[in-house]
């Protein structure tokens, strides 16, 4: 994983040089011609009217991405000139703009009746298109996803209905052209999709996955990582994006690699401050700039050092996903990998159902406060036969706790937990194994919320 490169390139260069170029060429001011400029280069071409020639799918809901097809259509969006509306509705910043084909998401509030494309030199034909009324489209979204070498990643899906669906998987690659792939889900049934083979090796992505009703979705990673830490992860999606995201747990003492992966799902490039923030109530605060419709990788290693124990406080100007991948190499004995979605919000409750702490397991209570006061903590240890012990804690402002379970609860035990506090703050369990003397790895959950 590494994080996304920056192509140097001015849009508001380009339609300077394209609308001079226009207003000034009496080429350019001919009927059905105008001039595009390439972004790799800065030349400046000349272009005929844009043509229409298909779109798929012919039908579609309101924020379902459709590609058109077709010739003309210029190498770049420019910003302000060039459009897609649907029966007059602006479709905005295209998810992916080539001279042969565009995808676009249809827009709210379009209507059925024709697709036009706009560029430089002028409109193309009117396309028909029918837009569904509804439901309307319902997405689904993974920041993390990884094909380079060593890892092998699927996305399952399940439609529980009655009906068939299609699905929409929007692939939004950290460099290179997103991919967008149609699935048809027969009713009562489960599809694998395997990643690596729908986008190539060697890609950092994420996913929308967008139907017309609530499918349920998972993503599995099975991995090498490096040359000797193997292992598995899994996780559910977002329902939806939203500007906030919290983590309690994070490490990057010896044998620890952590990761931030962010997706941006909208239009628009969003601007992303993160706080990193660690037990002794130090800080560090960096702002990262995420492209529309791309993923993005932070190295959080790099970004605070070694040996930290270190929480996570992600706030962004526009809706996006946040997940945390760490690999690891736990005391030298157990090596695996785990993940987790961010919590989107805060909570004075949390839950646990699973916990162990029987021989060759270890478990690591993870609290994190990023209000202004402390937090008043109680934690219920919830045994096998309705046992249970109580600890009263304290969680200073803007700071991470961190309780090792086996200690607190005893050896030997299988435990729950309930966090009740006085006031909000986010809470995870992380475990480190060697099962059955056997099978090693490490596994990581958010509480549950009630």
């Amino acid at each position: 994983m590494k994080a996304l490169k920056y192509r140097g390139f001015s849009w508001c260069a380009a339609v300077t040089v394209a609308v001079f170029l226009l207003l000034a060429s009496p080429a350019a001011a001919s009927p059905g011609r105008g001039v595009a400029v390439r972004p790799d280069d800065g030349e400046v071409v000349a272009q005929q009217a844009p043509v229409i020639e298909n779109i798929f799918p012919s039908a579609a809901w309101p924020g379902t991405p459709v590609t058109i097809q077709g010739k003309d259509f210029g190498l770049v969006q420019l910003p302000a000139v060039c459009t897609v509306t649907f029966n007059g509705v602006d479709a905005g910043t295209a998810v992916l703009w080539t001279d042969t084909y565009i995808v676009v998401m249809v827009p709210e509030g379009a209507t059925s009746g024709p697709v036009v494309v706009t560029t430089l030199a002028g409109s193309s034909n009117p396309y028909p298109f029918t837009v569904y009324e509804q439901p309307q489209a319902v997405s689904a979204y993974f920041a993390e996803g990884c094909t380079r070498a060593g890892f092998e990643e699927w996305l399952t899906l399940f439609n529980p209905y009655d009906a068939q669906y299609t699905v929409t998987v929007t692939y939004m690659v950290s460099e290179g052209a997103n991919r967008i792939r149609y699935y048809n889900l027969p009713a009562h049934s489960r599809t694998n999709v395997y990643v690596n083979s729908e986008i190539g090796s060697d890609r950092d992505v994420a996913l929308q996955v967008t139907a017309t009703d609530r499918i349920y979705a998972e993503r599995s990673l099975y991995f090498r990582y490096g040359t000797d830490w193997l292992g598995g992860h899994c996780s559910i999606p977002a329902v939806e994006a939203a500007p906030d995201w919290y983590f309690a747990e994070g490490c990057t003492h010896a044998g620890f690699e952590e990761w931030l992966c962010l997706a941006n799902p909208g239009s628009q490039d969003a601007s992303v401050e993160v706080r990193y923030l660690f037990p002794d109530g130090d800080s560090e605060t960096r702002t990262y700039s995420l492209p529309a419709w791309k993923r993005y990788t932070v190295n959080v290693n790099r970004e605070v050092g070694p040996g930290r124990d270190v929480a996570l406080a992600v706030h962004s100007d526009l809706p996006i996903v946040a997940e945390r991948p760490m690999y690891f190499d736990y005391g030298g004995m157990w090596d695996g990998g785990h993940i987790t979605l961010g919590a989107s919000s805060l909570s004075p409750n949390w839950y646990f159902a699973e916990g162990c702490t029987h021989a060759g397991f270890h478990e690591w209570l993870l609290l994190f406060n990023p209000g202004e006061e402390a937090a008043q903590v109680h934690v219920t240890f919830a045994f096998s036969g309705g046992e249970a012990r109580e600890e009263e804690l304290e969680v200073a402002p803007r700071r991470r706790l961190t309780l090792f379970v086996n200690r607190e609860a005893g050896e030997g035990r299988d435990v729950s937990l309930r966090v009740h506090s006085d006031r909000d703050l986010v809470a995870e369990r992380s475990m480190y194994f060697l099962y059955h003397q056997a099978w090693e790895g490490g596994h990581n959950s958010m509480g549950a919320v009630p």
